[in-house]
């Protein structure tokens, strides 16, 4: 069934995190693929900003609870004149208004877009959200969907866990000395360190917790790897660093959006998990590394399960033991020959559940799944 549909997201938040980037990447993969997309957010977010300068059609809107009546009208106009299939919500803050003006204008597909795994309470207004108003619910990660499931009683066709996808990286398709050390050189060139260093990548939520154990990693680090540095990526602009910066061989970096050269400049990286909530999808740091066959590893949590199997696709610690980093960094390191199969199965892994075009394809199915639904509907009535 080869059909195009016209596909409405709203978004309230003013942040630029995993939810919005996701927002964005399949918006624009469904644009290319010939469908028509909205997104509604607040005008002074980076997704709206973003959609705009990158063609989309977009609606400002503030989703906050004083402006809700005036709101409510004009996504209930918005929906009457755009006249979608498709109207997603990614979160709370919008669903309250935007599903229940789709459910009011009869839009044929509304679902509600889940992005992290935190605990949704049975309560009054999350049943109507998840149960009366959406058709179906998208999480990120096989742990959210069965968590939602079980809470809503919701069946396997209600339901469905589709992970954020990624462009592979051109480069990585066929990884080569060349392209490393010439990635490892800029890196070194920006961080003003010698031509010999050798990195590894932090990711994920570096608390002080985390900060602690990276210190310890690093001094264990220099002991039998001289020239090693450890590098966290992306630190959030309001995050304190202070602790990081008095670390020895723990550096700081601005992550980019074009960051593959990053990736393939790592022999190997670290992802730490918020150590106050562990449920969570699979992150894009994760996916991205294993797409340029730099070896991962991470914590043995909800989400990244998804991805990261130990032995397998890459390395596995206890989140609540992280003092045993040390000793499997340094397995990592001083056996390339072992780590080899497992950075080709992540890749392939990646490649084959963790692409825009697979995410894409995925969604686009359940989108043929409701139209097909409805058109044996009309013909059960004609």
């Amino acid at each position: 069934m080869n059909k195009f549909y016209k596909i409405i997201h709203t978004s309230s938040r003013i942040l630029w995190g995993n939810r919005e980037k996701r927002i964005l990447c399949e918006s624009l993969w469904m644009k290319k693929n010939g469908h028509q997309i909205a997104i509604i957010a607040p005008a002074e977010s980076p997704l709206f900003k973003k959609a705009k300068q990158n063609g989309l059609k977009v609606y400002p809107m503030t989703f906050k609870s004083l402006a809700g009546v005036g709101e409510f009208a004009r996504l209930k106009q918005i929906f009457a004149v755009e006249q979608p299939f498709v109207v997603n919500a990614h979160g709370k803050g919008d669903a309250k208004l935007a599903l229940k003006a789709a459910q009011a204008t009869e839009v044929p597909c509304r679902i509600m877009s889940r992005h992290n795994g935190k605990r949704v309470k049975n309560t009054w207004p999350n049943k109507k959200i998840y149960k009366t108003r959406c058709h179906y619910v998208f999480t990120t990660s096989r742990d959210s969907k069965n968590h939602l499931r079980q809470t809503f009683s919701l069946s396997d066709m209600q339901i469905f866990s589709i992970p954020d996808g990624i462009d592979m990286p051109e480069a990585a398709i066929s990884p080569n000395k060349t392209t490393k050390a010439a990635a490892m050189q800029r890196l070194a060139n920006t961080l003003g360190l010698e031509t010999d260093a050798r990195f590894t990548g932090v990711f994920g939520k570096i608390d002080s917790q985390s900060t602690q154990q990276l210190c310890k990693t690093a001094d264990q680090l220099i002991r039998d790897f001289p020239s090693h540095h450890l590098v966290i990526a992306g630190i959030p602009e309001n995050q304190d660093t202070m602790d990081i910066k008095l670390c020895s061989r723990v550096h700081m970096l601005p992550l980019t959006e074009d960051n593959d050269a990053y990736y393939q400049a790592l022999d190997c990286c670290i992802y730490f998990p918020d150590f106050q909530n562990f449920y969570q999808g699979v992150p894009l740091e994760v996916t991205k590394a294993m797409a340029c066959f730099c070896p991962v590893i991470g914590p043995d949590t909800p989400g990244i399960r998804d991805i990261l199997i130990d032995s397998k696709t890459g390395k596995v610690f206890d989140p609540k033991q992280a003092e045993s980093l040390p000793k499997i960094i340094n397995w990592t390191l001083n056996t390339p020959q072992a780590i080899r199969p497992l950075t080709q199965a992540a890749w392939a892994k990646v490649e084959k559940h963790h692409t825009m075009d697979a995410m894409g394809k995925d969604i686009l199915r359940i989108y043929q799944l409701r139209q097909i639904k409805l058109d044996r509907r009309f013909q059960m009535i004609s």
